[in-house]
């Protein structure tokens, strides 16, 4: 008996765009433009955002361009969403024209603008605000006040940075994150199976298509009597699907579309583990964004105990299916790191993709074929909760493989065997172990300065950061020389920190300057160092 009952509530989520710490994420969604007969539209650097690239944007005028020639970048938001705010990481300059970042609210612009002689530099988060329809990066030249009222290029001399060209405007945005909001309801359709007939015995199928205008379907849940019995993200859209983290509690991923609009799901529960009789049935759906829909109610009857005219014998404990062909009491369970191809104890640093290998055998070695194996992760800090990854099965040889998240801390996996599904205790465990350094990434501006003057040092730290902030360490020397502690700051919630420092002793002198992160019992990450930065005083 079916019953379509969707009902979902408004949902977020977030994209990230070019950097974010040491990663380099491809801008989807950004459209490059040229305007006013400029040229040719921009380029995206966003791997070059340590030597001052990004999301970039110049005006470059020849003489007799016409006024506001330049590139621009606009990003608007994907089909089934709205933007809801956000923040980017710009740098803007100008020697003679404008940059700027610019939010479209009802008609209306609201800006960040950085226009000659009133501001020449800048640099800092620019917030997006929430109802925006398209955000703009634009980089122009100003055209003369007498005529031929045309562009000029600029006097090269008035900008400090070695090897630059004459420009007029130039607008950098090392990284964005757009917080997006949908109002999508995720919705179930051409429901097949046994599990959606009047009796079932054994193993029940459920088969149906599930879709969502929005970000996409994330997660599809089977629920029995209000209780969870399968739970599958059923296509991760080649790793679009994955979260690299979350902001505030919202999922942040680093695609434009990061799940499938529609994706075929197929869930297999075995009822042998239900008490016989009438159960109500239900499957929700949930999209990228956390809206979540029940898409199908019905009812379900199961039959797997036969009733008996004799006098029963005491009780013996239930056991669910075989888990896996033989399945065994005595099996043997092993497993590894791929990139170390022998241990269970991997350090390596944070964005990159791991992957667990396995093997399930009996004590004579014999293959284990299509057993479900447990996977779970606990990061190490304080208070941490223990929480489920991808269940695999083994294949024809007993192997099986375990992708692990490119956003996982210093974490303990265990990996668990029941020989039947739904046994209180494993017969086969291991446990691994990923110890992953804090990764940082620090950027400055400008990297060349003088006595008197102030240099701004920025940076991101990746992973979940606890609550109240997390203290890092900036340290300073000259060239070769030993490092010196000078400043510590408090990272935010968003990953971000920021200080400053003057000069007050003249050079000439070349500075290196780096930032440390520590270890500390709330923080599941191993002392980290981030990238170095110089910066010459004249």
């Amino acid at each position: 008996m079916l019953s379509l009952a969707p009902a979902a509530s408004a949902g977020e989520w977030v994209q990230r765009s070019c950097s974010y710490g040491t990663e380099y994420i491809p801008p989807e969604g950004w459209e490059a433009k040229a305007y006013y007969g400029y040229s040719e539209p921009p380029h995206a650097y966003c791997e070059k955002v340590a030597e001052g690239g990004g999301l970039t944007v110049y005006a470059t005028p020849y003489s007799g361009d016409q006024d506001f020639a330049g590139q621009g970048w606009i990003y608007k938001p994907p089909a089934g969403s709205s933007i809801a705010g956000g923040e980017l990481d710009a740098t803007l300059r100008t020697r003679n024209g404008f940059s700027s970042v610019v939010s479209i609210v009802a008609e209306r612009a609201v800006s960040k603008l950085c226009e000659y002689p009133s501001c020449e530099h800048y640099e800092g988060e620019v917030s997006v605000p929430a109802g925006a329809s398209e955000v703009y990066v634009r980089a122009g030249c100003v055209a003369t006040t007498e005529p031929p009222y045309v562009c000029h290029a600029p006097d090269e001399s008035k900008w400090e940075h070695e090897g630059d060209y004459a420009y007029s405007a130039e607008a950098d945005i090392s990284s964005a994150e757009i917080i997006l909001a949908t109002k999508a309801t995720p919705k179930g359709s051409g429901f097949t199976g046994s599990l959606t007939g009047e009796t079932v015995s054994g193993p029940g199928t459920l088969s149906f298509t599930a879709t969502d205008p929005g970000p996409g379907v994330y997660q599809v849940r089977v629920k029995v009597d209000g209780n969870q019995v399968w739970a599958e993200t059923p296509d991760d859209n080649g790793g679009k699907c994955v979260p690299t983290g979350t902001t505030a509690g919202v999922r942040v991923f680093d695609a434009f579309q990061p799940c499938p609009n529609e994706t075929a799901v197929h869930a297999e529960i075995h009822t042998a583990i239900l008490a016989d009789g009438t159960h109500t049935l239900t499957v929700e759906v949930e999209d990228a964004a956390g809206d979540v829909a029940t898409v199908y109610s019905g009812t379900l009857i199961t039959a797997n105990h036969p009733v008996s005219t004799e006098t029963p014998l005491p009780p013996a404990p239930v056991r669910g299916p075989a888990n896996g062909t033989p399945a065994s009491e005595s099996a043997v369970l092993t497993a590894h790191w791929n990139s170390s191809k022998s241990t269970s104890r991997l350090t390596s640093s944070y964005g990159r993709p791991h992957e667990i290998a396995g093997k399930l055998t009996n004590a004579a070695g014999v293959p284990i074929v299509g057993a479900l194996i447990e996977a779970s992760q606990k990061p190490a800090s304080l208070g941490a909760v223990t929480s489920s990854l991808t269940d695999p099965r083994t294949n024809a040889q007993g192997g099986f493989t375990i992708g692990v998240p490119r956003s996982i801390s210093s974490t303990t996996i265990e990996l668990a065997y029941r020989s039947h599904i739904g046994d209180p205790q494993p017969v086969a465990t291991q446990t691994l172990t990923l110890r992953v350094p804090a990764s940082i990434h620090l950027t400055v501006s400008p990297r060349v300065t003088s006595v008197g003057h102030t240099i701004v040092l920025r940076g991101t730290l990746a992973g979940s950061i606890p609550p109240g902030g997390k203290k890092v360490l900036f340290e300073a020397r000259t060239i070769g020389g030993q490092w010196l502690e000078f400043h510590n700051a408090t990272v935010n919630a968003h990953g971000r920190f920021r200080a400053t420092h003057r000069f007050t002793f003249p050079g000439p002198v070349r500075y290196q300057f780096r930032v440390v992160c520590e270890r500390e019992a709330d923080f599941p990450f191993l002392t980290g160092v981030s990238n170095t930065v110089q910066v010459r005083e004249r």
